[in-house]
């Protein structure tokens, strides 16, 4: 959804929809309440619209950085490179257990939730300190905008459920050669289908697959 939040997951690489979730990829507004893309870039699959009651993970703290740390990536934007980086090639990966899908799985489904919610601080909650690096590079380049949507926390309330983003498929879910999860996630709205190829950290303290990187795929109109 182009919207605040959507745009500000987008902010930090090629990436979330944030969709991000991000989620997933959550940068375009469902114009219809119920209503269905005509064509998918994916095999027919539910629209299955996540719930705002149904993020339930405990937000993150507000600062997103831990005290101490510092600016890890630059204030202002680097130069733009002279030739483009080469396309990106979803890697070869091993199958993972059905329980391994699930945990995958109920991750995205809840980071949607969450977006749909408007709870920020629960999305970033399922997010790596990797991936917040890579949103925000550091304390010191949180977009404003996003900084003051995340001090009105729950004032905010959840979005219409005209704009809320729709979870069509998660797919090709397996192991990377460096031990954590790949998988394509395909979000959707009337407007736009959405893919990304989301990388999984296993998070041992909370015992759950967490969001650690993430690379836009695809971005087209709903045909």
């Amino acid at each position: 959804m182009v919207n605040r939040f959507g745009a500000g997951l987008r902010r930090g690489s090629s990436l979330l929809c944030a969709a991000a979730l991000l989620f997933g990829s959550s940068s375009a507004v469902l114009a219809q309440e119920g209503a269905t893309p005509a064509a998918q870039a994916t095999p027919a699959t539910a629209w299955d619209v996540p719930a705002p009651d149904e993020c339930t993970i405990e937000p993150r703290d507000s600062q997103l950085f831990p005290d101490g740390l510092g600016q890890i990536a630059p204030a202002t934007p680097l130069p733009l490179q002279a030739t483009p980086a080469a396309a990106f090639v979803v890697p070869d990966s091993d199958p993972v257990t059905p329980q391994i899908e699930a945990g995958v799985t109920a991750t995205v489904r809840e980071s949607i939730a969450c977006r749909n919610g408007n709870q920020m601080l629960r999305t970033y909650a399922l997010f790596t300190e990797p991936m917040i690096v890579s949103l925000f590079g550091g304390p010191a380049t949180i977009d404003p905008e996003i900084r003051a949507l995340i001090q009105q926390g729950d004032d905010l309330g959840s979005l219409p459920k005209r704009q809320r983003v729709a979870l069509l498929q998660v797919s090709e879910v397996g192991h990377r050669p460096d031990g954590r999860i790949g998988a394509i996630v395909t979000t959707g709205t009337v407007d736009r289908i959405f893919q990304d190829y989301l990388v999984f950290a296993y998070d041992s303290a909370s015992s759950r697959w967490l969001i650690d990187e993430v690379v836009l795929l695809a971005n087209e109109p709903a045909r």
